[in-house]
């Protein structure tokens, strides 16, 4: 960087650039800017403070976005000046080969963001929605520049969390909860807002029947007792969309219609089936907030708040949004629940702004959140609709969090969207959050690729098929026979040559990176929008902190060996958007080496070593290895 410069905001559309100045501490790469600025009024509630950054010699950048109130996506460019406003994180690519990384904080009271300015300058922007603010002294944002991004990103992350003094961790800090060890499955897609115990009960009878090994489901979206569901009919998907976002939350008790028998009788036949259960739920209780003719009213009122537009959702008080999640966790955790999904969490902007201070009441309602789910269902816990970085930077304990927009079948052109989604955003959530690239179905055109995305994604798996359409096939190349997922170690993220081009129009192959067992792992697809041809190279550099000075690089789907050494690579094309390709790394010691179940994406998941050194199979089943440099199968 080659300078900054800092002003105020003043919410009589003022500028001021006295009473203001930037500080930098240095640990190890990392750079920590703060801001420290007072001012004679308030400071605007909206954007109170910004710097002014000059960066030069940027070849092109990839920047992670807030596009929309709940999710993120990445943009590309080469200017400087087109960096979208949102920007939550940027990697920049120099001319001189090396990397850039800044990583915007949401601390007490204020929010950074970055947006393009003019020419080579970069502006972040400070806010606090809370209005009446004189000063704004904040932690803004952190900084390295090197020729490792990843290694920056995860230290920029590191350090921030150090130096807020919040006492949060990172994604490596926290456990992976067992649970979503195994194979699970969502009602969503299946059900939608008219899930019943008869349906679900009929939809583990096909997995018993198939042979299916899912370990683990979620009630989704709306299971609870919603009246003004009550004798509307809809015929069109929009129409039910509709419906349940004008719909409230009148009890925390399952719907009696559709769960005649209770939530704990449906809980305990599920379980019968081998099945643990999650329940999903928003944080607004409902899409509408809590019926103010219903028993949560009735019973909590004191929790709970009326927003601008009317609804009733809890306070952000700490204590009172620990009452409301409590008294409703109690409720799940008695009918059997074992785990839980929160939907709507990047609320704070709609319903608190005005309230409390963004970071305020953002580490308040999810201190509430966690404390309740930590105390009912052990932090197992999947974050969803929290993509603002004001929930990405406070939440405590909990490891997992949603990476991507809704699933949509049947749709190529959402695949790629998607694909795209999951592995940029993984590059910015993936540094606090295991992360969830959501449902999917079995039963699709896209069916393997999505499979092979969550193979390598490091997170949980679960698909959502509708009565009667899942496919054993398709999912037996993810898991072992008791359903437990063959895991990467850590969120999948595009390789070091995809982080700053746009695979739509860079004519290049799109490669996703992984580890597991001291293996690498690459899956490469073609995104291409015209499904021209795009070509690529495959190499062990692909695959960061790869020890080892020759490989193995096996391709899973066509079964060819190459042997390289560390610095060596090959290239390969794809022709069309259909086709793909999944390749194990790894290191030979005199020339041998284990690749693995040869009828499992994630081979290297599949075997363990012995004391002695020997790689010994998890189960039994077709594998492969290298033998004096010779591709052997048995």
């Amino acid at each position: 960087m080659n300078g900054m410069r800092a002003y105020l905001n003043l919410s009589n559309g003022e500028r001021q650039e006295f009473q203001v100045k930037l500080t930098e501490k240095t640990k190890g790469d990392v750079h920590a800017v703060y801001l420290d600025g007072f001012a004679n009024c308030a400071l605007d509630a909206e954007f109170g403070a910004g710097i002014e950054i000059e960066i030069d010699q940027v070849k092109r950048w990839m920047a992670d976005y807030r596009h929309s109130e709940f999710w993120c996506r990445p943009k590309f460019g080469t200017e400087i000046s087109e960096i979208p406003d949102e920007t939550q994180g940027l990697i920049y690519e120099k001319e001189n080969g090396q990397y850039g990384v800044i990583l915007p904080v949401v601390s007490e009271k204020y929010k950074c963001v970055l947006a393009g300015g003019t020419e080579n300058q970069l502006q972040a922007k400070l806010f606090s929605w809370y209005e009446g603010l004189v000063t704004c002294k904040a932690l803004a944002f952190l900084w390295a520049e090197g020729d490792d991004p990843y290694a920056m990103l995860e230290a920029c992350s590191k350090v921030g969390l150090e130096l807020l003094g919040t006492g949060y961790r990172t994604r490596k800090e926290r456990r992976y909860p067992e649970i979503f060890e195994y194979l699970g499955w969502c009602s969503w897609d299946a059900f939608e807002i008219r899930v019943d115990e008869a349906g679900l009960l009929a939809k583990c009878e096909e997995f018993k029947k198939k042979e299916i090994p899912v370990r683990w489901a979620i009630i989704d979206d709306m299971w609870g007792e919603v009246r003004d569901f009550y004798d509307v009919e809809y015929k069109k998907r929009p129409e039910m969309f509709r419906l349940m976002h004008s719909s409230k939350l009148y009890s925390f008790k399952a719907d009696p219609r559709r769960f005649p028998n209770g939530l704990k009788h449906c809980i305990e036949k599920i379980n019968e089936y081998g099945l643990k259960v999650g329940m999903w739920h928003p944080t607004t209780g409902y899409w509408m907030g809590i019926d103010p003719e219903g028993e949560v009213f009735r019973d909590y009122r004191d929790c709970l708040i009326q927003a601008e537009d009317g609804r009733y959702i809890h306070s952000p008080e700490k204590e009172k949004a620990y009452r409301f999640y409590a008294a409703f966790h109690d409720y799940l955790r008695q009918c059997g629940a074992e785990f839980i999904k929160i939907d709507n969490q990047s609320m704070s902007r709609r319903y608190y702004k005005k309230l409390a201070p963004v970071g305020e009441a953002a580490r308040q309602f999810h201190d509430a959140m966690e404390a309740s789910v930590g105390q009912h269902f052990d932090n197992q816990m999947i974050n969803c609709m929290g993509m603002a970085s004001e929930d990405m930077w406070n939440r405590s304990v909990s490891p997992i969090s949603r990476c991507s927009d809704d699933f949509l079948p049947e749709n190529k052109a959402w695949f790629t969207k998607h694909a795209m989604q999951c592995a940029y955003n993984c590059l910015i959530q993936g540094q606090f959050y295991y992360c969830d690239w959501d449902m999917w179905w079995t039963d699709d055109g896209q069916a393997e690729k999505n499979s092979i995305l969550r193979a390598i994604s490091g997170g949980p798996i679960y698909f959502s098929d509708t009565l009667d359409r899942s496919r054993a096939e398709v999912l037996k190349p993810l898991v072992l026979a008791d359903g437990r997922i063959l895991r990467c170690d850590r969120p999948a993220m595009p390789t070091k040559d995809c982080l700053t081009e746009n695979p739509v129009d860079s004519g290049k192959v799109f490669k996703l990176w992984n580890t597991c067992n001291g293996c690498g792992v690459v899956a490469a697809f073609n995104l291409d929008k015209e499904e021209n041809a795009v070509v690529g190279t495959i190499s062990p550099k692909d695959v960061i902190g790869l020890s080892g000075e020759e490989f193995a690089v096996y391709e899973h789907f066509t079964k060819e060996l190459k042997i390289l050494n560390a610095d060596e690579g090959f290239e390969i094309t794809l022709e069309t958007g259909d086709e793909y390709r999944l390749y194990t790394i790894v290191p030979l010691r005199d020339g041998c080496g284990m690749i693995g179940r040869t009828d499992k994406f994630i081979s290297p998941a599949t075997y363990q070593y012995t004391k002695t050194g020997v790689a010994e199979l998890k189960e039994e089943g077709p594998f492969a290895y290298v033998e004096n440099y010779q591709l052997r199968f048995a």
